[in-house]
């Protein structure tokens, strides 16, 4: 029911209780199964003579044990967890979840594991019922009998530890903040919990991690999931335990106790939530991004900015924008490195790269470090919407490859079944067919810079120094005496 190419790692699996590592060069793995975790870099496997599958790290080092009894495994796409089935006596309570490095999260005793954040979720247990009470439909494939279950309670983990259970009718979804989580249940009323499962003191009021009361010409901020007053001196409430730390009023942006943290440059309309040390301006309908000292790193002049990765805002140290209805890239100094060429509209924004449908068919990526790239491709998959260093790509032989941000091929094109790589671009899995897979240690990093060369005489004759020094006519400069340039 549930990858500099110059150093290329491949797979092998050594017999008997040995841990199960990546061998010497050249070689390949035999394995039943092998996926990478773009997240945290490491490897769901099974071994071609394993019945169960483990967590290998990029050098192939097991992180579980051999006989965990994990049947089948699958990955998170959100944020690199792994779910987890075991063999149940119902067939129906299996499900799991460990974290990106194997580490257990939730128990494999429920018929589902919602991921809520990184760290809160939630095990699902069921009881049978009829249909037209159902929850959950279960089926066999091989009879085609179909199996309906309820929710009989839902058990809630806060960092891999059992924090409390609530029965059906209190639980519906969940969405977290923090150390904090809001609960909605069968009557779509939301109650929030702290980290114990104590439900919140005052009653919630609409959806978000803080209500806002005004009155009097003055606002009061209510963090609801503890229900004490924030942003002032006696909020006892602490950075790591809330979504949003700060609050923006009047120009000025103060933390949790009230305390004035930096003035702004200019007041600005909005200023959302710091991700990544940065927070996202609006200034008359022109976005913005500015930093955790204040500092305007980008100007309020774009018509959208970092629309596919608000939450990991110049994680690889690019962001993309639109100006004047073409799409473009910044870097953290508020560079514009590549575009505004295409229309906004008729490309998919990558957050580091951009792909365009050319007009004959192919597609044209636009990368946020060294701009159009110079070959067109068949097919491009990017590992995340939300940012990355490197992408698969299919020629037009129908060849795969790995392409990195600076366009260099990583991974040579060839006739593979499938390809995979890291949101680093630092490893790569490709499966050649036949059980074989290799794995692929990737170097990205930004070509070197080519030095200046100097400069050369003037079209009046006059020549400029290599310390700069300009308007010589002799042979050597009168300010350094430096040669003429030959």
């Amino acid at each position: 029911m549930k990858r500099t190419m110059a150093l290329l790692i491949a797979a092998a699996l050594l017999l008997a209780a040995m841990p199960a590592v990546l061998a010497e060069d050249g070689k390949a793995v035999t394995a039943r199964s092998m996926d990478l975790n773009r997240i945290s870099n490491t490897f769901a496997y099974r071994g071609e003579n394993d019945s169960y599958y483990q967590v290998l790290d990029a050098d192939g080092t097991a992180l579980t044990e051999k006989d965990t009894g994990y049947r089948s495994m699958s990955i998170n796409s959100s944020y690199g967890f792994y779910k987890v089935e075991v063999s149940s006596e119902d067939g129906v309570h299996d499900e799991g979840l460990l974290d990106g490095r194997g580490k257990l999260l939730v128990p494999a005793v429920y018929a589902d594991v919602d991921v809520v954040s990184d760290r809160w979720q939630v095990g699902i247990k069921l009881t049978p019922c009829e249909a037209d009470d159902k929850d959950y439909t279960f089926s066999n494939w091989s009879t085609g009998e179909k199996l309906f279950f309820r929710v009989d309670t839902a058990d809630f983990y806060f960092d891999g530890k059992l924090a409390g259970t609530l029965p059906r009718t209190d639980y519906g979804s969940a969405t977290a903040y923090g150390a904090y989580v809001a609960v909605r249940n069968q009557a779509r009323e939301v109650t929030f919990y702290n980290s114990s499962m104590e439900a919140s003191p005052r009653p919630a009021d609409g959806s978000g991690e803080y209500d806002e009361e005004y009155a009097n010409r003055v606002s009061t901020f209510y963090h609801q999931g503890s229900g004490q007053v924030a942003f002032v001196p006696e909020c006892t409430l602490k950075a790591e335990d809330v979504d949003d730390p700060y609050l923006y009023q009047d120009g000025t942006v103060y933390d949790l106790q009230g305390n004035a943290l930096f003035t702004t440059a200019r007041k600005y309309d909005t200023v959302r939530t710091f991700r990544n040390g940065y927070a996202l301006v609006r200034l008359e309908r022109k976005y913005g991004l500015i930093d955790l000292q204040g500092n305007e790193v980008i100007p309020p002049e774009y018509d959208d900015l970092g629309s596919y990765s608000y939450d990991n805002l110049l994680q690889f140290g690019y962001i993309s924008a639109v100006k004047d209805e073409k799409i473009g890239f910044l870097d953290a100094q508020g560079k514009e490195t590549a575009g505004f060429t295409y229309a906004a509209n008729a490309a998919r924004d990558r957050s580091t790269f951009a792909e365009i449908k050319n007009l004959d068919g192919t597609v044209i990526v636009l990368s946020a470090a060294v701009g159009e790239l110079p070959e067109h491709y068949a097919e491009v998959t990017f590992p995340s919407s939300s940012g990355c260093k490197a992408f698969v790509a299919k020629n037009a032989q129908g060849q795969l490859g790995v392409v990195d941000l600076y366009g260099v091929t990583q991974v040579p094109f060839g006739d593979y079944r499938s390809v995979s790589v890291s949101l680093d671009g630092t490893l790569a899995l490709v499966n050649t067919g036949s059980r074989e897979y290799t794995v692929y240690h990737l170097e990205v990093k930004e070509p070197p810079v080519t030095e200046k060369a100097p400069d050369q005489p003037a079209d009046d004759g006059t020549w400029t120094c290599e310390n700069g020094h300009s308007g010589n006519t002799g042979k050597f400069c009168p300010e350094c005496g430096a040669a003429r340039p030959e």
